[in-house]
């Protein structure tokens, strides 16, 4: 009953590569889209010490991660769907900017991956400022894949002035190739490391870290080696609160609380096809409840989508959303047989819901239905 899964990058080694293709298979068996971060594998010429060979990146591996995920369907229904992240340093960048193209040799593109960029704000500032950028190879410094913020820029400034880079190039000239790569493939998804970071309410306490987005990029939870995060999502049909020309905030409001409490218990009766999967779920007890129908909305009460009204409105619809599922989920907390919320969530209670304790550390999101946008 879960919607879509994000995994952390495998480790630099074989056994740990191979183990994540099979997580993802068995993710994508299960009507599961996957997001997978890659940035901890070495780059290419990277030395492999034990066979004194040179290795060739991670493009080969993606390869095979992309006849995967084309190979395992979702539920029979229709092909697997995986986003694969990359942090912006990784010294293989460049041929990931590639992996879309429809030239080139095919053994070193992936037609079935969909690409997303992993952006520290150091990136964007040396962009602006037009000075160069340092590429690295994972396996000289390991250390930045679990970095952000300040400690991220002390770490990076620290292996450029060790000359660790592998190459070094103007930073609006790979800006400027992630743009053309995304307007001509509406691949290379630009998502910001730190500013997920920072806004996280799982990140407070050191060592727990977001790595990746999710499939469809609206999603931030912290992975690791043994936890692979989960995403319990639902979408509340908006067109159905209307009534006599307004709308009906009460049954909105009661149905978020009710929609809160099912997603809720998803996370225990659902069925988890990996353990890294039923660890995070459990731990963490993420849900996201969002909005479809808007237009809907607008449609029966007559406002024309780019009015100031219309503005006006849906903006009070998603915070009378939030609110109602914030409630929701401190009441949730506070039933007895519950915990308060899940264990070592970490998270803040939230700003608009100072009663306590949340049962559920993240209730809303924008779900990504087709009616959303509007």
């Amino acid at each position: 009953m879960s919607s879509c899964y994000l995994l952390d990058s495998p480790k630099d080694e074989l056994d740990s590569i191979y183990d994540r293709y099979h997580q993802v298979a068995r993710l994508s068996k299960h009507a599961g889209g996957i997001g997978l971060s890659y940035s901890r594998i070495r780059a290419r010429g990277s030395l492999i010490r034990g066979t004194n060979g040179h290795s060739n990146g991670i493009v080969p591996f993606l390869k095979t991660l992309d006849a995967s995920v084309a190979a395992v369907n979702q539920g029979g229904r229709r092909k697997g769907a995986a986003a694969v992240y990359l942090e912006t340093w990784h010294a293989d960048i460049e041929e990931f900017l590639e992996l879309r193209d429809n030239t080139g040799e095919d053994q070193r593109r992936t037609h079935n991956l969909n690409l997303a960029h992993w952006i520290p704000d150091e990136f964007m500032r040396r962009v602006d400022a037009d000075t160069e950028w340092s590429l690295f190879s994972p396996a000289d410094v390991p250390e930045l894949v679990d970095l952000w913020g300040d400690a991220f820029d002390a770490a990076y400034r620290a292996a450029e002035a060790k000359g660790l880079a592998r190459k070094t190039m103007p930073a609006r000239e790979l800006y400027g190739r992630m743009m053309r790569t995304l307007a001509q493939t509406g691949q290379g998804w630009m998502t910001f490391k730190d500013a997920s970071n920072r806004t996280a309410n799982q990140t407070a306490e050191p060592g727990r870290v977001v790595h990746s987005s999710n499939l469809c990029t609206e999603i931030l939870e912290v992975t690791n080696d043994g936890e692979t995060a989960v995403c319990n999502l639902g979408s509340v049909n908006l067109g159905a609160f209307v009534a006599n020309g307004s709308i009906d905030w009460d049954r909105l409001d009661s149905t978020v609380r009710t929609a809160v409490t099912f997603l809720d218990r998803v996370v225990d009766i659902n069925f988890y096809p990996t353990e890294q999967a039923g660890n995070s779920n459990s731990r963490w007890r993420p849900v996201g409840l969002g909005a479809m129908g808007l237009q809907d909305v607008f449609f029966q009460l007559r406002l024309p989508f780019d009015s100031p009204e219309a503005r006006a409105l849906s903006t009070k619809i998603s915070e009378r959303i939030m609110l109602a599922a914030y409630e929701a989920s401190c009441d949730l907390a506070e039933r007895p047989q519950e915990p308060p919320t899940g264990s070592g969530s970490g998270g803040t209670p939230g700003a608009r819901c100072p009663r306590g304790p949340r049962r559920v550390p993240r209730a809303v999101c924008c779900t990504p239905t087709t009616t959303t946008p509007s």
